[in-house]
């Protein structure tokens, strides 16, 4: 369930930026199931979806156009509303005194800004005072619950993943994408392909994100500088291939890692089941994990040539623990650590 906040933590007045999208009802979602204390909530989004109402604890709340609001009068501000809005808006609320944890892109490589995975390097929270805080890409977010433990342990000399990630972790459109080539399958019509240059249903897309120099995609290159980074360790390779598949929601990988002494499938899933956030599954698949807090892992693997070989399969639903669950337990920790008192 993530750190909860101190019996009696002062209510805080929180704002949400990307309200009416994918992510942000989840935001709305998962805040009416846990104790983060509010007293006051005020959602934006862009001038398309401003003026909606949307229902929260009981109350109906009028959404902003984010673009014209007033910045002033928040403790908290969750942002997913991508890169380019959070560099425009979200110094503008941390500006105007908010503490700002971010879902997008913008900031993850800012070394001024903490990058954090609270059950792996929340102690970086600890006396920082950055009003931004970066909340990590969610591929990185769920390989790295499980990783972190082998790296605490054992050490990591080398990672190797392949990810098979849900279409709704590219938003609205990408899902109806799906949905609609689903049906037009059914009823022996044209597919239509309004988000992908071809088709997702029954299909893989081998590319997440744009192209780098290098051959890589950007997700792939996400996940190597964002898993140096939060370790606090750049001395091993992280070799990523990303992958679309056609699931709804929950992202899956295949983790190969060497670690730097010889270990057992024994005292790997004692690492696992000791670490927080994870939970042990004999086969996780997406569809029956689909809205659950932990992430999952199974078919743990050790050798059998080689006893520093570690694999195993993960699975985590990304809109939760991938991007707002994630970005929540960043903001309990904080209360938990004082940073909102007085």
């Amino acid at each position: 369930m993530g750190e909860v906040p101190a019996r009696g933590a002062r209510p805080l007045r929180v704002g949400i930026a990307g309200a009416t999208g994918m992510v942000g009802r989840e935001f709305l979602e998962l805040l009416e199931r846990r104790a983060l204390p509010i007293a006051e909530l005020r959602l934006f989004a862009s001038r398309r979806t401003a003026g909606e109402r949307v229902d929260f604890r009981g109350r109906e709340h009028r959404v902003e156009d984010l673009a014209e609001a007033q910045a002033g009068g928040l403790d908290l501000v969750f942002f997913s509303a991508g890169g380019r809005v959070a560099r425009e808006h979200a110094p503008r609320f941390a500006e105007a005194g908010a503490v700002v944890i971010d879902n997008s892109s913008a900031f993850r490589e800012d070394p001024a800004v903490p990058l954090v995975v609270p059950e792996v390097n929340g102690d970086v929270l600890a006396g920082n005072h950055s009003r931004i805080i970066a909340n990590p890409n969610c591929s990185t977010i769920i390989m790295l619950l499980p990783l972190a433990a082998l790296h605490r342990a054992l050490g990591l000399s080398e990672v190797v993943v392949s990810t098979y990630q849900a279409v709704s972790g590219a938003g609205k459109r990408a899902l109806d994408d799906l949905v609609g080539q689903a049906h037009a399958y059914v009823q022996g019509v044209p597919e239509v392909c309004r988000f992908y240059d071809r088709p997702i249903f029954l299909n893989l897309i081998p590319q997440v994100g744009e192209w780098t120099e290098h051959g890589d995609c950007i997700e792939e290159r996400k996940m190597a500088r964002e898993t140096w980074r939060i370790l606090g360790d750049d001395t091993f390779p992280v070799y990523a291939t990303t992958v679309r598949v056609p699931v709804e929601r929950c992202h899956s990988e295949s983790v190969w890692a060497r670690v730097k002494r010889p270990t057992s499938v024994d005292e790997v899933r004692e690492l696992f089941a000791r670490a927080p956030g994870i939970a042990l599954h004999d086969l996780p698949t997406p569809r029956e994990l689909a809205r659950r807090e932990e992430t999952f892992v199974g078919r743990i693997r050790v050798g059998p040539d080689d006893p520093c070989a570690v694999r195993f399969w993960v699975v985590g639903d990304q809109l939760w623990k991938g991007a707002a669950l994630n970005a929540i337990q960043i903001a309990e920790h904080l209360i938990a650590a004082g940073r909102f008192d007085g």
